[in-house]
């Protein structure tokens, strides 16, 4: 633990002098391993410092409070390719289940604007905590993050809130009940709702799965998840709407999406219209391109919209 409290102080040292530069700020989103046996995303957030084309900051990743893993990080843009590459540096601090070991990463991004939504959309590799070796060989490893414009603490603190909350909170979880004054829960932002059909309501993107295909068209088919509950949704493509106000039940709503640039990421956002009649809104989303077939299980509500990734890349 005293390990774990040092990294405040080592990671989060960071000062930079001068204007604000385009990557700086803080960029929230999924990692994700698809390999024989596995497959999900869990989450990541990077705090990024940019003087020209260099880069500096902490990545976070984390399952839930009891599992996540801090690392420096040091970066570039190559102005030639536009690749933005970030090595986790320094040791990392983490709390993890017995016999797991943080896996130090390289990220390989590239940055995209979707309406006013910026992503940095990508691969990933990674060596095991001081072993010369992959960490998961042979596996699809996917990266996508938003910059977010209002996070939660500001970004000189961000680290240290964000390791503050999770010690915190996995300490009380683990050993006591806390006060109530000690551990103060989220507060949802208030829920600013469009009445413009065009465009999605001003909610939380919350990206629920990254797919890669190698296909350049793929259909795509909702059904409600479980019980049909009159769920009703809205379905954007890059901001656009495809479906409106449908209610989802065990007969498909279906639209199709293109992809032309490797490694462009197309944001599909399910939002909620309502809640049915057991929240939250739910559904199963069916990605076919080609020979290829991927289920996502999506949850929406008035807080955040759910967000399906999809990128191609030929083999």
């Amino acid at each position: 633990m005293t390990k774990l409290i040092l990294a405040i102080i080592t990671l989060t040292t960071f000062v930079f002098c001068g204007f604000a530069q385009p990557l700086t700020g803080i960029w929230s989103g999924k990692i994700s391993r698809k390999g024989a046996g596995y497959g999900g995303v869990e989450s990541l957030e990077m705090q990024i410092f940019q003087n020209g084309k260099q880069l500096r900051g902490s990545t976070f990743a984390f399952k839930d409070t009891s599992r996540f893993v801090l690392y420096g990080m040091v970066g570039s843009k190559n102005r030639r390719n536009q690749i933005i590459e970030i090595q986790e540096t320094d040791y990392g601090y983490y709390l993890l289940p017995p016999d797991y070991w943080p896996c130090q990463k390289v990220f390989y991004l590239k940055y995209f604007k979707i309406g006013k939504t910026q992503y940095l959309s990508g691969t990933w590799s990674g060596v095991g905590n001081g072993i010369d070796t992959s960490c998961f060989p042979g596996e699809e490893l996917l990266v996508v993050l938003q910059k977010i414009r209002k996070p939660e603490y500001p970004i000189e603190q961000f680290v240290q809130r964000k390791f503050r909350k999770h010690i915190l909170r996995h300490i009380i979880q683990k050993d006591t009940i806390a006060p109530a004054e000690q551990v103060k829960e989220d507060i949802e932002e208030p829920v600013i709702v469009t009445k413009n059909d065009s465009i999605p309501a001003e909610r939380k993107l919350d990206i629920q799965e990254i797919v890669k295909l190698a296909d350049t068209t793929a259909t795509i088919t909702l059904y409600d998840n479980a019980v049909i509950d009159d769920d009703t949704v809205s379905v954007f493509v890059d901001k656009k709407p495809v479906l409106l106000h449908q209610r989802i039940s065990d007969k498909p709503l279906t639209f199709s999406i293109t992809l032309s640039e490797p490694g462009k990421p197309v944001e599909i956002i399910m939002q909620a219209e309502n809640l049915g009649s057991i929240p939250p809104n739910t559904a199963v989303m069916i990605i076919q391109a080609g020979r290829k077939r991927y289920e996502v299980r999506l949850s929406a509500g008035f807080e955040k919209h759910a967000v399906v990734i999809v990128t191609y890349g030929p083999d």
